[in-house]
């Protein structure tokens, strides 16, 4: 897996997480922003092939 796709994946798992924390938390507004990010992030993995649960790129058998 390419360093691209690692990083990628990472902050993918950072938003979520940080995503789940401020929803929690109820803060709307950091939910909107973290929401906003996440998708961002998880379109530009589609659009490069990155497998955005971290199994790998669509080429080496990812998501589909």
């Amino acid at each position: 897996m390419s360093e691209f796709a690692v990083e990628l994946q990472a902050r993918i798992q950072e938003a979520e997480e940080e995503l789940a924390r401020m929803r929690h938390a109820g803060d709307e507004h950091a939910v909107q922003v973290l929401s906003g990010r996440l998708e961002n992030l998880l379109r530009i993995a589609d659009q490069h092939g990155v497998d955005a649960r971290g199994g790998g790129d669509a080429s080496a058998g990812g998501r589909p």
